[in-house]
């Protein structure tokens, strides 16, 4: 079974994602791989292997712009059997993924609507309707 796991928020080896996750799967259904956007480079470890696209754009908003698409590529050219996602940014990427028959997994750590209230590089006019979107 091939199972993507993506983040390009958090570290590659963050507890949840990489050790609680991933490891657990690749143990249970054989190779995992992850991709992030750190810059560290490609490696495997614990049947995981790990894609790295390169560090992430140095602002949050162009971050939020590029990733997800950047990601969404290298996902249709690897065919995933199941795509397992945990950052609120991708949920475009993941809806289209779902639309073409890939099953997709949102993986939310909290609760975003509420963070997003007090999200500080977010303008306060606009907080509402973000928050109200991602309800």
């Amino acid at each position: 079974m091939r199972i993507h796991h993506v983040t390009t928020v958090h570290s590659r080896r963050d507890i949840r994602i990489f050790y609680k996750e991933c490891s657990t799967l690749a143990a249970e259904f054989g190779a995992v791989t992850l991709i992030v956007a750190d810059g560290l480079g490609d490696e495997a470890e614990a049947g995981v292997q790990i894609i790295d696209l390169g560090a992430s754009s140095k602002t949050r908003l162009m971050r939020i712009a590029k990733q997800p698409w950047r990601i969404y590529a290298s996902l249709r050219k690897t065919n995933p059997a199941l795509v397992h996602f945990h950052d609120p940014e991708f949920l475009p990427v993941g809806l289209l993924l779902a639309w073409s028959g890939v099953p997709v997994v949102y993986d939310a750590h909290e609760d975003v609507p509420r963070q997003i209230l007090s999200k500080y590089w977010i303008p306060v006019s606009t907080r509402g309707m973000i928050a109200w979107t991602f309800e």
